[in-house]
C-alpha cells in the first residue's frame, strides 16, 4: 500500500488482553505493528496486561519502551477478560478498535481484508473458518454458540472468535458491562442491539503453539453463564 493510499485510511487502537503469554506475546505485537503501520494511516496498540505471574509484562514494557504506537495498561489482578477488554476500550483514541487475542488465533496479516470494509461498517467481526484442535473445544464452542442464538439471536457464525473491529462511535453507544468471557456475546447483542449491520469474515484458525487455553476450565465456564443469565435479566427482564 503507498503512502497515499494509508493516508485515505481510518486510524485505528488495537486491544490486546494478555496473561501469562511470555513465549507469545512479542512476537504477536510485532507482527500486529507491521501490519497496522503499513494498512492505516495510524495506530495504537494497547497491550492490556492482567496480573501476568511469567515474563508478559517485563516485556510488553519492554515492547513499549521501544516504540511510542505501543501502550501497557497493567491490571495488578487478574480481573477477567472483559474487564481488560473493556479498559483497552475506554483507552482507546482512534477511529476504531480492533480487539485481538494475545496467542494469535489465526493469521494476523490477514487483518487487512477489513480494511475495505470499514468506510461502509461500523462492526466487523471474525468466525473461524478452520477446525478448533480438539473434539472438546469443538463441543464446547457448539453447545455455547447454540446456546447464546437460542436466547439473543444474534445471528453470527461464531460469537467468540477473536478478531472483532468496531468504530469508536459505536462504542460509546454500548452497555458492556461483563467482566468474564461472556464479553464476546455481550458485545455482539449489544451491537445488535443498536440495530447496526455486522459484517462477518472467515479465518482460518491457527492452534497455539505455546501455553495453554483456560477457556474451557469449569470456574471460567460457570462465570460465563453466571453472566450470561444476569444480561438476559438485564434486558429482556428489565429491557436495559
Amino acid at each position: 500500500m503507498t503512502v497515499e493510499d494509508r493516508t485515505n485510511t481510518p486510524t485505528i487502537s488495537a486491544v490486546v488482553p494478555v496473561y501469562n503469554e511470555e513465549n507469545n506475546v512479542e512476537n504477536a505485537v510485532m507482527t500486529l505493528m507491521g501490519v497496522l503501520a503499513e494498512g492505516f494511516s495510524d495506530y495504537e496498540i494497547l497491550i492490556i496486561e492482567s496480573g501476568s505471574t511469567d515474563l508478559t509484562a517485563k516485556i510488553a514494557d519492554r515492547l513499549a519502551a521501544s516504540d511510542s504506537h505501543i501502550r501497557v495498561i497493567h491490571q495488578i489482578n487478574r480481573e477477567g477478560l472483559g474487564s481488560a477488554i473493556r479498559l483497552g476500550f475506554a483507552n482507546s483514541t482512534m477511529d476504531h478498535i480492533l480487539y485481538i487475542d494475545g496467542d494469535e488465533p489465526f493469521d494476523v496479516k490477514k487483518i487487512e481484508k477489513i480494511i475495505p470494509l470499514l468506510n461502509s461498517y461500523e462492526a466487523v467481526i471474525g468466525y473461524r473458518a478452520g477446525r478448533r484442535e480438539n473434539f472438546k473445544r469443538r463441543l464446547f464452542s457448539k453447545v455455547y454458540n447454540d446456546l447464546i442464538q437460542f436466547f439473543f439471536r444474534l445471528n453470527v457464525r461464531d460469537v467468540n472468535f477473536s478478531m472483532k473491529v468496531v468504530s469508536q462511535s459505536l462504542i460509546k453507544k454500548l452497555k458492556l458491562r461483563a467482566n468474564g468471557c461472556f464479553y464476546d456475546a455481550e458485545l455482539i447483542a449489544e451491537i445488535r442491539r443498536t440495530g447496526t449491520d455486522i459484517y462477518e469474515l472467515g479465518f482460518d484458525y491457527t492452534p497455539r503453539s505455546n501455553g495453554e487455553s483456560s477457556l474451557d476450565k469449569p470456574s471460567i465456564i460457570l462465570n460465563m453463564l453466571v453472566e450470561m443469565f444476569s444480561y438476559f435479566v438485564r434486558r429482556k427482564i428489565f429491557g436495559r
